[in-house]
């Protein structure tokens, strides 16, 4: 609402605490002789002095604000300052360690082929196959019928029955082998869908959560696969930042409660008349205003004070 200024401005300035007069007319004005105010008797007390009008202004910040979380790029930037700076001993000695257990997984698989080399030879040579067709050669056993002819013996069957059996049962097992693997997948896929649900579902409380930046952590990994849920597992990689954003939540929120108290209720007239003071009233309807409102808004403008609606 647009203020109209409808006072002498001599009038608003000797009126600015809210109106003085002579004191004994009650007009409300001042006598002036030759620019230079009358003598003026103590000034009554403007019972609209304490009212705020308009829109006034949010100094604190809303207690609903979700804390500002770190970004992925913000967390891989602190990630390499730390493994390149005060966590580097730990961190390459980490990886020095991952990397001998590797080497000594593929170090271990070397020294069994190595050791089963004379026998493979061995066996070729016996079924005329190179040493390095691994196909031919077990093809070659598996018609060899002196590897059948004691146990067709016991049995009471033919060495071609049981070299059927044995076929047979070579290719149940890798009917099964096949079906386990392709049973992992789908529960794989079932499991990954899981994951993708419940990291949306987590984006709705932390904005920041990136499922894919978490699956590089082999520990973020290692609680998934321990039937660990999302945010379970997210929480307890991230609970130091988690409990920092936390209390900042908290403190602000306490700001905010302790504003709004000041606000509703903290400057409230002490009673029984032991504070001169009233409290804060804040109009900032227009539908609200009295003409002694609509009055002192037009004063509080001619002085210079910014008030909206």
């Amino acid at each position: 609402m647009k203020a109209h200024n409808v006072y002498p401005v001599i009038d608003l300035q000797l009126f600015a605490e809210g109106g003085a007069g002579d004191g004994g007319t009650g007009t409300g004005t001042a006598a002036v002789s030759e620019g230079v105010a009358a003598p003026q008797t103590k000034a009554a007390k403007n019972p609209l002095a304490s009212v705020k009008y308009g829109k006034q202004e949010d100094a604190t910040v809303a207690a609903s604000q979700q804390p500002a979380q770190p970004t992925a790029d913000d967390r891989q930037a602190k990630f390499e300052e730390m493994i390149k700076g005060e966590f580097k001993d730990l961190y390459d000695a980490r990886m020095k360690d991952a990397l001998d257990k590797r080497f000594k997984s593929t170090k271990d698989t070397v020294d069994k082929y190595e050791a089963l080399a004379p026998t493979i030879e061995m066996l070729a040579k016996k079924y005329g196959v190179k040493a390095d067709d691994i196909a031919a050669l077990n093809a070659a056993i598996e018609e060899d019928d002196s590897y059948y002819e004691d146990e067709a013996i016991e049995k009471g069957i033919s060495v071609e029955q049981l070299k059927e059996i044995r076929k047979i049962e070579k290719e149940n097992s890798q009917l099964r082998q096949q079906m386990q693997e392709r049973n992992a997948r789908e529960n794989a896929a079932q499991q990954y869908a899981a994951w993708m649900n419940q990291a949306n579902d987590l984006k709705n409380i932390y904005p920041s959560f990136d499922l894919r930046a978490e699956l590089q952590n082999p520990q973020f990994v290692n609680l998934l696969r321990s039937n660990i849920d999302v945010r379970t597992a997210y929480e307890v990689m991230h609970k130091d930042e988690i409990i920092h954003a936390a209390m900042q939540f908290t403190a602000k929120k306490a700001e905010q409660k302790l504003t709004n108290k000041i606000i509703a209720g903290g400057a409230r007239p002490t009673e029984n008349g032991n504070s001169s003071q009233s409290a804060a009233i804040v109009k900032d309807r227009v539908s609200s205003l009295s003409k002694a409102d609509r009055e002192e808004i037009d004063r509080r403008v001619a002085r210079g004070e910014k008030i909206s609606f």
